[in-house]
């Protein structure tokens, strides 16, 4: 039997699904290439425990729970972490001549024919199910062991003066320097970051030791702390790999190179800077590829989004993201370039550097050495008839006033400012000297965002909100008309219990409490082996959106403040950013805490 054709009425047997979700499911699949598994997974009215549970009633495939299950490391080494993630498979149980091994996809006759091959002839090998989860749980401890191993390895096998290493060129450039213990190392550290989907790795010189840091989730963290003796080394590595001079340690330089981990493709940007100490490199991590990457999944929903997008169908304007550096800019300008990716429309893009490669776009790196700027470039590229332009940041008058031109000449142009909020982005251009009849005739929408962390829904717990809390919320969104705390989220729980939209999976709707008042609950990450103990999980973006109506057009003509506008945007219906980021800290997106930490001016 086929699990595409029997999982919805397996379903709809036990209870799992309602008639009407199971209606639902029917017509997706009858309008989407997607099989019905993919729908059932993407529409949240099962868990893909349910799913594995219910593929092993049906194809009698034993099923195993990884979560809370400690796989003795003997048994999972026996096989390498590379093919193991390839093939989504862990070993949990081992006898003498046979073998259990958890896989998400059973059926997957050549992976388990490929396993088969690194156990000794006559092992038998018994395949189970389970979750991605519970994969993951295991691989990526499995992954931390194997790296803490193999820096420790490589510090044993280090024999000469680091020195010797950092100043003899022909052991830099030998044949045996990627089998080199700092290459071990390097290489140790840079599948470390991409496993943690960390941002940037910091490799700094201290007084008597070599730190390396790296920012998970917009955060620091310190993980790994190295011989100081060590440094020159693992610079010039980092060197080699980017093709920067490593005699050089007087100047900061900047190199980039890709490197690939388990399949994916990752760009590093690359930066040293001398200290007191020795040099310092930074390396961050380059999103190469756009899968998985929409619109959607940065955070922009409800009304900010409908105005963003009915702004992307127009033909001519500009679009402002402002924020400071790291406030997730260029990813949603990349998302929103991909909703107007067509093979009708000419896009071009000037960044500085090309961060997200977007198929289909045309998109130039912006080099100031060459002479190549944001105003050089903007120039060049109105003459490759572009209907789409996105210049990476506005920071002088030229450039603004070449955007302002490409605007009023029939080209939709998207850019960034660093701002404080989107109603500040006004000022801002007017201080570059835009006429102000210029800018009220082309601005047509302005985002500002943060970046908070998002709650780790593996270990998120509820909890009841305290009055003085409460009340800062209601007070924070009084600006936003006809609002109603208690009415809110029990449309939010609705919304939750028919599509399943919502990710928090212990949401609470408000209860009355013993003296008849609503008790509001919030919510937090206790901390587990997912999130590495932190409570966190990932980044989302809040945003707040300002659509430049006529009376706020009529405002820039008279050059007034940001607060003015700001004040006008609210009354038509704007969220601050607070606002927004309150709304998902009500929904167990996040914490008031983050909102609050980002949102600080």
């Amino acid at each position: 039997m086929d699990s595409r054709s029997s999982l919805l009425k397996y379903f709809q047997s036990k209870g799992i699904i309602s008639e009407e979700n199971a209606r639902a499911v029917l017509v997706e699949r009858s309008r989407s290439p997607k099989t019905e598994e993919a729908i059932l997974r993407e529409s949240k009215f099962v868990t893909d425990e349910d799913i594995a549970k219910a593929k092993s009633d049906l194809f009698g495939i034993p099923y195993v729970s990884l979560k809370d299950m400690e796989v003795q490391e003997s048994i999972v080494s026996e096989v390498n972490i590379d093919a193991l993630q390839r093939y989504r498979a862990v070993p949990f149980e081992r006898g003498k001549d046979y073998v259990k091994i958890a896989m998400q996809d059973p059926f997957d006759v050549q992976a388990t024919q490929a396993l088969q091959r690194k156990y000794p002839e006559g092992t038998r090998i018994e395949v189970n199910i389970t979750t991605e989860e519970g994969i993951n749980s295991v691989l990526d401890r499995r992954i931390g062991e194997v790296m803490s191993s193999e820096v420790t390895e490589a510090l044993e096998d280090v024999e000469m003066p680091v020195t010797e290493i950092s100043e003899d060129p022909n052991i830099l450039t030998g044949s045996n320097l990627s089998n080199a213990p700092v290459a071990r190392i390097v290489n140790a550290i840079l599948q470390y970051a991409a496993i943690s989907k960390a941002s940037d790795i910091h490799i700094e010189p201290m007084e008597k030791r070599l730190r390396v840091r790296f920012r998970i989730n917009g955060v620091m963290t310190e993980r790994l702390t190295l011989p100081k003796d060590l440094g020159p080394a693992i610079v010039s590595r980092v060197k080699i790999l980017s093709n920067l001079k490593i005699d050089e340690k007087r100047l900061p330089q900047d190199g980039r190179f890709p490197i690939k981990i388990n399949g994916t493709k990752i760009d590093l940007r690359i930066s040293t800077m001398p200290t007191i100490y020795g040099e310092k490199a930074v390396l961050r991590l380059l999103e190469s590829e756009t899968g998985g990457i929409t619109l959607e999944s940065t955070g922009l929903r409800g009304n900010g989004y409908k105005i963003l997008m009915d702004t992307l169908d127009v033909t001519n304007g500009i679009v402002l993201v402002t924020g400071p550096t790291g406030s997730g800019k260029t990813r949603t300008l990349a998302c929103a370039l991909m909703k107007v990716n067509d093979p009708k429309v000419n896009i071009i893009s000037l960044e500085n550097p090309v961060e997200i490669r977007v198929p289909g776009v045309t998109q130039i790196q912006i080099n100031p050495d060459a002479g190549l700027t944001f105003a050089s470039g903007l120039r060049s590229v109105l003459r490759q008839d572009p209907d789409i332009v996105m210049v990476g940041e506005i920071r002088d008058q030229e450039t603004a006033e070449l955007a302002v031109q490409a605007s009023l000449t029939g080209h939709l142009v998207l850019s960034t400012l660093h701002t404080n909020s989107a109603a500040a982005a006004i000022p801002r251009l007017l201080d570059m000297g835009i006429e102000p009849y210029l800018l009220s005739s082309t601005v047509r929408t302005v985002l500002a965002q943060r970046l908070p962390r998002r709650l780790c829904q593996n270990c998120i717990e509820a909890y009841p909100a305290p009055k003085e809390v409460v009340e800062n919320i209601n007070q924070t969104m009084s600006t936003t008309k006809g609002f109603n705390l208690v009415e809110y989220l029990k449309r939010v729980g609705v919304s939750r219990n028919a599509s399943g939209e919502l990710e928090n999976k212990v949401f609470k709707t408000p209860e009355i409490g013993v003296d008849g008042q609503p008790v509001i609950y919030l919510y937090r990450g206790k901390g587990c082996d997912k999130c590495g103990g932190s409570g966190y999980s990932g980044r989302i973006g809040i945003f707040e959106v300002l659509a430049v109506n006529e009376r706020i057009s009529r405002m820039m003509m008279e050059s007034v403040s940001d607060k003015d506008i700001e004040k006008v945007a609210l009354e038509y219906g704007m969220l601050t950013m607070t606002q927004d980021g309150y709304l998902k800290a009500l929904e167990g997106i996040t914490t008031l805490e983050e909102v609050l930490r980002v949102s600080k001016e």
